[in-house]
């Protein structure tokens, strides 16, 4: 019988390969992961240069191109506002969708802002962006 010396010898080798590839692979996943924070940023109150009245307000936005970040505002309940969930860009347009916590608000009327990216790939220059409230 013949003996499988040579067999042992790379199998080593191609175990360290498939765990460089599998590491490698979860290093990517949780990059991408931590990339995919929706909101960067959440305050009370309105943009600077935003003059509203939250009584019966649709939400609004308003680009930074400087730093290529969309601020989106909305009234609600200050325990309970509205904040991104979800961006989505399709060509030049970015559908932006917003929802509520969940739990017991309060009654009082406030406006929250909250700074998300603009995603890859889209033109400042033709930006148009949709709120969507879900909730």
């Amino acid at each position: 019988m013949q003996e499988r010396g040579p067999v042992r010898r790379w199998l080593p080798l191609r175990l360290a390969v498939v765990a460089v590839v599998v590491g490698v692979a979860v290093l990517v996943a949780l990059l991408v992961r931590s990339s995919g924070e929706v909101v960067l940023h959440t305050y009370r109150g309105l943009p600077a240069g935003v003059d509203a009245d939250p009584t019966g307000a649709e939400p609004g936005w308003l680009l930074a191109p400087e730093s290529g970040r969309i601020a989106v505002y909305a009234a609600g309940s200050s325990s309970c506002p509205w904040l991104p969930q979800d961006v989505v860009a399709e060509g030049d347009r970015v559908t932006i969708t917003l929802g509520t916590g969940t739990g017991e608000c309060t009654a009082d009327l406030t406006w929250t802002t909250s700074v998300v990216a603009v995603p890859d790939g889209v033109d400042l220059a033709r930006l148009d962006v949709d709120l969507v409230l879900d909730g």
